[in-house]
């Protein structure tokens, strides 16, 4: 778990001192968390093993992490799909329109201002008088600050799932297949095969949603995704 860790947070310049605080405050939200009713400084501290001036420290300037908002692009590809199976769109209009799908999306940023941002990581492009799209999800820009956050509540809802399953909460789904032994070119046969049956499931799940979204707006989230990890000893 550690190792992927490591080497994302050297890449991005982050040094050990800056991944121990940000460990250290997670430890504290979350015995706090556990805790319940009975918080105080001492206590924490048996939990943590954190020294008691830290968890003071981190207490006086607790910020929470960061809220799980949803990524206002990302949903309006999602909307584009689920109500316009990815068709392009005209991109003006009262109506089935890009703009008009931005407007439903976020009615305090221009519209404009969300497809240069689609257009600049290559979600979608300009063809003639319509919009197309030419990928089923947006994707932030590599190395991006939103690409980063996303990566970070990914592996964090699928970190949660399994350690869910290890510390005996109700049952969640977490399966993989996993071989060695294969050819490079194999490997990558696979992976085009979990693709190409990844893609539909997705796109349906996602319209699905939407629609319970719309019919019965409730408290409830829920991230299901899938991943395909080749490595080779090259």
């Amino acid at each position: 778990m550690f190792r992927p860790l490591a080497r994302l947070a050297i890449a991005k310049g982050l040094r050990f001192a800056d991944v121990a605080e940000r460990l250290r405050r997670a430890y504290v939200e979350v015995a706090v968390e556990l805790a319940g009713a009975n918080v105080t400084v001492s206590r924490l501290s048996v939990m943590t093993g954190l020294q008691r001036r830290d968890v003071a420290r981190l207490l006086e300037s607790q910020d929470s992490l960061e809220t799980k908002r949803p990524d206002q692009l990302s949903r309006l590809v999602a909307v584009w799909l689920a109500n316009y199976d990815g068709t392009p769109l005209p991109q003006h209009g009262s109506s089935a329109s890009s703009d008009a799908l931005a407007k439903s999306i976020r009615k305090d940023v221009h519209p404009k201002s969300m497809l240069d941002a689609l257009i600049e990581v290559g979600t979608v492009a300009i063809d003639g008088p319509k919009v197309r799209l030419l990928r089923n999800a947006h994707v932030p820009l590599e190395g991006s600050d939103a690409q980063i956050r996303y990566l970070g509540q990914n592996v964090g809802d699928h970190l949660a799932t399994a350690v869910g399953n290890v510390l005996g909460d109700p049952p969640a789904y977490d399966l993989a297949v996993h071989y060695d032994g294969l050819s490079i070119e194999a490997a990558r046969a696979l992976e085009e095969l979990w693709r190409a049956r990844m893609g539909p499931v997705l796109q349906e799940v996602n319209a699905k949603a939407l629609e319970y979204q719309v019919r019965e707006n409730g408290p409830a989230r829920f991230r299901g995704g899938g991943y395909f990890h080749v490595e080779t000893d090259e």
